[in-house]
């Protein structure tokens, strides 16, 4: 009491066709798929290497100290203080050109 096989040889090739077919159809499909899914990662990673870029700006090392702004403080004010009295002698040199002369 054999029974036939549960499937015969030209059933399962009309299978494997048919499954063929969708394969080919299913091509675009999975494309789109997979390029959404691309895009999906590059927003997300985008996202990441903005956030990251903004905590590194906010934590920049430190350059400045005190003793060093002291002391341009001090360059700047005895330029300052000089170039003054500069000009305060030419102001004077040409009121006395003026008034004497």
């Amino acid at each position: 009491m054999s029974k036939g096989p549960l499937i015969t040889r030209s059933e399962l090739r009309r299978q494997k066709e048919k499954t063929g077919i969708r394969k080919e159809f299913d091509v675009p499909v999975r494309e789109k798929e997979t390029m959404k899914l691309q895009k999906e990662y590059d927003r997300k990673d985008e996202k990441i290497k903005n956030f990251y870029r903004k905590e590194a700006k906010k934590q920049k090392e430190l350059t400045k100290t005190r003793s060093g702004e002291s002391r341009k403080s001090r360059e700047l004010n005895s330029f300052l203080v000089g170039a003054i009295i500069v000009v305060a002698l030419l102001i004077g040199v040409v009121l006395l050109a003026t008034f004497f002369l």
